[in-house]
């Protein structure tokens, strides 16, 4: 009976608060309240930011469309979806262009698969020129490139639309694809120098990049098949260049035909083109 008297006592005391509790809850329910304002604020004052900045966003729309438009657009000015059919028009154009230019791609077994690489990428840079609508064009060629060559699958796995691209690409060598007669075969180690640009003229450009410059690669080749080699006239304009100044990349080769094929002197297409560090200085 004590032990019931007890336990209905304990009961009594957890279930009931007491006093002080009481006391506590307007506390409690005023903190609530005050957290409940804060948030509300802070919503509101979001709220008014993106009305603020929507209205601001409305009002500049409407300034830009009171001023007024000339009634002729400017010539000078281009949209890029005009500027790329034009790119595209100018690059098909090139295909019945002269003279010819080729890229002979025979030295794959020369490069590494570095060298290889930075053969496709001054390719690119060449096709790049083409693509200049301010600019006669060439009929760009890509000659000695099999499909099982590792340096076609360079061209073809790391070059985006290779395979569309408006250029001629033979596997044959370059001196079976043309006439001996026809060709100029571009080489740094051949003793006559290129004066004149001719549209009757294939000109070639050796595929070869290498980093130790292996002389006379291309200019034995030539000698053996009976074809004329030529090199930019550095040594006629620039003072006692050596060796491997009058070493040039593929684009920069490809860069000095075309401004001179556009009217360009060679002095001043060699000046725009070879790189500064070369330590050239112009010839008097």
């Amino acid at each position: 009976m004590a032990e019931d008297i007890s336990l209905l006592s304990v009961a009594a005391d957890t279930s009931l608060p007491s006093l002080e509790d009481h006391t506590s809850l307007p506390s409690l329910m005023t903190d609530q309240l005050s957290i409940s304002k804060s948030a509300q604020k802070r919503q509101l004052k979001l709220q008014w930011l993106k009305d603020h900045r929507r209205e601001k966003d409305r009002r500049k729309k409407e300034e830009k469309r009171a001023i007024p438009r000339p009634l002729v657009d400017d010539p000078d000015r281009i949209s890029k979806r005009l500027l790329i059919q034009q790119e595209k028009e100018h690059l098909k154009m090139s295909l019945t262009s002269f003279p010819k230019v080729v890229i002979d791609c025979a030295y794959t077994h020369l490069m590494s698969e570095k060298e290889m690489n930075k053969t496709r990428s001054q390719f690119q840079r060449c096709y790049s020129l083409l693509k200049r609508t301010d600019l006669k064009t060439f009929h760009l060629h890509l000659g000695n490139l099999e499909e099982a060559s590792q340096l076609y699958q360079t061209f073809l796995q790391k070059t985006d639309g290779f395979e569309n691209m408006s250029i001629t690409v033979f596997p044959g060598s370059v001196f079976e694809e043309f006439s001996p007669s026809e060709l100029v075969y571009l080489s740094p180690d051949a003793a006559e120098p290129l004066l004149t640009i001719s549209p009757d003229c294939v000109y070639v450009i050796g595929g070869l990049v290498d980093d130790n410059i292996k002389r006379g690669a291309s200019k034995g080749r030539c000698e053996r098949a009976g074809v004329r080699t030529a090199r930019l006239p550095i040594q006629e304009f620039w003072e006692r260049p050596n060796h491997k100044q009058c070493v040039l990349t593929i684009n920069q080769v490809f860069e000095i035909l075309l401004l001179v094929h556009n009217g360009a002197l060679w002095k001043d297409a060699l000046e725009q083109v070879m790189p500064k560090r070369k330590g050239l200085a112009l010839g008097g």
